[in-house]
Formats: C-alpha cells, sequence, structure tokens
C-alpha cells in the first residue's frame, strides 16, 4: 500500500510539473504590452506664439523692406485626417531704403533710410504627414495658403517732398505663403513646432523710374521676391 501510494504521488507531482509551464505561459503573454511610435493627437484646436527670423529681400529695386524679427499668433483647427486650416497675425519691425530718380531722370539718388512695420494676415491648409498621429512625438507637416501684407509706418520728410510718381508704396498687396516643418508634442497638449517658411508679396515700381534710361540699371514694373524664414512657436492644443 505505501509503495503504491508513493507511485500515485509521483504521478500528481510529475503531472503538475508538465503542466505548469503550459498554465503560466498565456498569462504572461497577456501581460506583455507593445508600444507603438505612433499615437493619435487629441483635441481640434491649437492657439500659440512664435518668432521667425527673416533674412530679407528687398527686391530688384532694393525699395522692399530688409531683414528683421518676425512676431505673430497663430490658431489652427483641424479638418479630420491629416487636413487643419490655419490663420495667423504677424508683425516685423524692420526699415527700408529710401530712393527716387533725380530731376533730370538720368540716375537713382539715395535719399536715407526709412523704418518699416511690415503687417500681415493669412490663411492656410496644412497637411500633417503622419495624419492625426505622430510619430515619436513628432508630427511633419507642409502648409499653403494666402492672405494680405503692407507697411503699417508712415513716411519720413524726404519722402513727402518727392511727386507722387516717384514715392515707393508697400502694400496693401497680396500674399503667398508657403512651408514646411514638424510639430513636437511636448506633452499632450504643449507643442513645440519649427517652421520654414517662404512668404511672397508684391513690390510695385513707381511710375518715375519706368523712365530711366538703360544706363541707370535694370528696372522691373513690379516683382514678387521670396522672403524666407526660420521660425520655432509654442502652442496649446485644446
Amino acid at each position: 500500500m505505501i509503495r503504491c501510494t508513493f507511485r500515485g504521488a509521483c504521478l500528481v507531482t510529475t503531472t503538475f510539473a508538465l503542466l505548469l509551464p503550459a498554465v503560466s505561459m498565456p498569462a504572461e503573454a497577456g501581460a506583455q504590452t507593445i508600444t507603438s511610435p505612433y499615437e493619435f493627437i487629441e483635441g481640434r484646436h491649437e492657439a500659440g506664439v512664435f518668432l521667425i527670423h527673416v533674412p530679407g529681400n528687398r527686391g530688384t529695386m532694393e525699395l522692399g523692406p530688409g531683414d528683421g524679427l518676425l512676431t505673430g499668433a497663430r490658431y489652427a483647427l483641424d479638418l479630420g485626417g491629416p487636413f487643419a486650416l490655419e490663420f495667423t497675425g504677424f508683425v516685423q519691425p524692420t526699415d527700408r531704403r529710401v530712393r527716387a530718380p533725380d530731376a533730370a531722370g538720368q540716375e537713382i539718388l539715395e535719399l536715407g533710410t526709412a523704418s518699416a512695420l511690415v503687417g500681415g494676415l493669412d490663411g492656410r491648409v496644412r497637411f500633417t504627414l503622419t495624419g492625426p498621429r505622430t510619430w515619436h512625438n513628432l508630427a511633419p507637416f507642409v502648409v499653403a495658403g494666402g492672405g494680405v501684407v503692407g507697411n503699417l509706418s508712415g513716411r519720413i520728410e524726404e519722402e513727402e517732398e518727392l511727386p507722387t510718381e516717384a514715392r515707393f508704396t508697400f502694400g496693401p498687396s497680396f500674399m503667398g505663403v508657403l512651408g514646411v516643418g514638424t510639430r513636437y508634442f511636448l506633452t499632450e497638449q504643449l507643442v513645440l513646432r519649427l517652421d520654414a517658411t517662404a512668404h511672397f508679396w508684391k513690390l510695385g515700381t513707381p511710375q518715375a523710374y519706368l523712365n530711366l534710361p538703360e544706363e541707370a540699371g535694370p528696372v522691373v514694373q513690379q516683382e514678387w521676391p521670396a522672403v524666407g524664414g526660420f521660425g520655432v512657436g509654442l502652442s496649446w492644443r485644446f
């Protein structure tokens, strides 16, 4: 009887030892989670501020605004999927060259430098390459849009003495916007944004320049210089 009982105990012990791994493996496997580099973006609204360094592009006639630090505010509304609408307002303190043809209309005179305050409003469509998600907290994008821009500062005394056909005026003018960049989600709400943006605005040439002789240099009636810039911003999603 003792020998039989011992064998039974051995059989029960052996069977339990064989079944234990099979029973425990599904529990361990079920506890494992697969970490994805993609995360869905919460909320539909985003508002923030930004700074962009603008190297400047005065144009062929060198009458346009120069370089400076562009500051602004932005509001965005997600439309679903990868698309969003953005609305931007900005100002850029800078300067401009004051130039005009001489009385004989033979050459261009340098009259000085004037301060300028470039101001603009625009609307853009943003396309996020990762859709409504981030990849390792990054959401790269491209933007395109348009708006209006102009000089919010007045004229200097030397310009007031010029005839009307010799005065340069910047804006209000249509402005095109193209750009690329990425958003980095510091948290679900706080977003760091990097931009490389190009603004295209119209620079018209005063009528008096169009009568200059060829020896005075190239004269264009109007042009659309590309004004690039690199910027950084912070925004809050809600």
